[in-house]
């Protein structure tokens, strides 16, 4: 029987991940702030250290959706998302997602649990966040919170636009969960304030 490529990937990104959790640590400060109805952003560059935070909020969240790519790089991550019961929300890039906005707007609305996303993927530029969370959270009525993170011993992907991270056996990670409130309409057309408020 043939696996598919993406499956023995996330396999192996998994049983690498149990193992950074097995030695290492991961103290999250605030997590009481990520809770139901919330939507959560984080960097790109982070995400291999938020899959062991989503893992730990899995724990005590029944319902966890995560917007990811439509292509191959997110048939990855949804195989890493299904141990623990995680939705994935796919999304294509750029232009291409617009069809699926307005379903996307409807799922916000309608459907409770928290909803994760990288503020600057899939594609960049670094940090620069993009609209479409709090555009979400916005028509939801729903909090944003932001997490960033302090990191010992990890790896660090200079070459990648991301700056990707991958924790080492033994590292310690401190993850911080930031409020951002709720996102008015109002607020969400001077999206420049909201950046600029996440970037500081």
């Amino acid at each position: 029987m043939i696996i598919e490529s993406h499956k023995i990937l996330s396999s192996i990104f998994n049983i690498y991940l149990k193992l950074v959790a097995a030695t290492g640590s991961l103290t999250v400060i605030h997590e009481e702030r990520i809770h139901n109805n919330t939507m959560v952003g984080y960097w790109h560059g982070d995400s291999c250290c938020m899959q062991l935070v989503l893992r730990r909020i899995a724990r005590k969240q029944e319902k966890f959706h995560v917007i990811v790519t439509a292509d191959k790089r997110g048939d990855v991550i949804e195989e890493m998302l299904r141990p623990y019961k995680a939705r994935a929300l796919r999304l294509p890039d750029g232009w291409k997602m617009r069809p699926f906005l307005k379903e996307l707007l409807s799922f916000a609305k309608n459907e409770d649990g928290i909803l994760a996303a990288s503020m600057d993927g899939p594609l960049g530029p670094l940090h620069e966040p993009k609209k479409l969370l709090f555009l979400l959270a916005s028509e939801a009525e729903k909090r944003v919170v932001y997490i960033h993170f302090k990191y010992k011993r990890v790896l660090r992907l200079r070459h990648r636009w991301d700056n990707y991270v991958i924790p080492l056996p033994f590292s310690k990670i401190t993850a911080i969960v930031e409020d951002l409130g709720t996102i008015t309409k109002e607020e969400l057309k001077n999206f420049k304030e909201i950046k600029d408020m996440v970037k500081s």
